[in-house]
């Protein structure tokens, strides 16, 4: 990941990392931290108002204002950084319109993705989740900050390292007959899990949940059953299961005259 604090401008960056063309730009969520900073900043007012030449109240009033004070600037950062997605990568930009980070598609080592089901006492809520493990050995948490527009920033960032990572595994399988997802790993001879060896023959059904990834053969439980925040490239993954047999049936271009 390339970070150049006050650095380069948009169109440079863009230019010298050949980041293709723009799909959108996006900006975190701000609305409750304003919510905080104004309570706050009034909670303030009213101690000053009411203390009545109390020093103590003083002090605590003005200790809110502080506090109310940094809250503002912290908010107005967010509020003006914006998260820019290409065909060829992301980067953001900072208060002052300049690029803070750069990340290429060819840069990411791994993608995860998966869902966080949050329980809020009366009901549940789904947080989408993004990680990006770079070459460099960064990670990039797409989910912090939060973004509104989470579910379309996910899809987008997937087709796209989809699109790096499937010709890489798919060479890989065909190189050493097997194609490693973390825990998971495709062989020849079928799919591999713990100490397990589940043969293509015998796999039923794949089921990607929100949270697991999960395979039947002809029993009432899942032969495999996977969290989906341990698993990389998952779309590569349950592309290559679905044309494994394709996968068998094509040499390796390396024995080939």
């Amino acid at each position: 990941m390339d970070s150049r604090e006050g650095g380069r401008s948009i169109e440079q960056a863009v230019a010298e990392a050949g980041l293709g063309e723009q799909h959108g730009r996006y900006r975190s969520a701000v609305a409750a931290d304003i919510a905080i900073v104004v309570c706050c900043a009034a909670l303030g007012f009213v101690l000053l108002a009411a203390a009545g030449g109390a020093g103590a109240v003083v002090a605590t009033g003005l200790g809110v204002l502080a506090l109310a004070a940094v809250g503002g600037l912290v908010t107005w950062r967010k509020a003006n950084t914006w998260r820019h997605l290409y065909t060829g990568g992301t980067l953001t930009v900072g208060p002052r319109g300049t690029v803070t980070s750069l990340v290429t598609w060819h840069d990411v080592a791994h993608l995860r993705h998966w869902t966080r089901v949050v329980n809020l006492g009366t009901a549940y809520t789904e947080v989408p989740q993004c990680r990006l493990d770079l070459t460099s050995g960064e990670v990039l948490d797409l989910a912090k900050p939060r973004y509104k527009e989470m579910p379309e920033i996910v899809s987008f960032i997937d087709a796209n390292i989809s699109a790096v990572k499937l010709p890489l595994k798919t060479e890989e399988f065909r190189k050493t007959g097997a194609a490693v997802f973390g825990p998971i790993t495709l062989a020849a001879e079928g799919v591999r899990w713990r100490e397990s060896l589940v043969p293509w023959q015998a796999v039923t059904r794949v089921e990607v949940g929100k949270t697991r990834l999960k395979i039947w053969t002809d029993g009432r439980q899942p032969v495999v059953s996977q969290l989906l925040s341990a698993v990389p490239e998952l779309t590569v993954l349950i592309h290559m299961f679905g044309h494994w047999q394709e996968l068998q049936d094509q040499p390796d271009p390396s024995t080939q005259a």
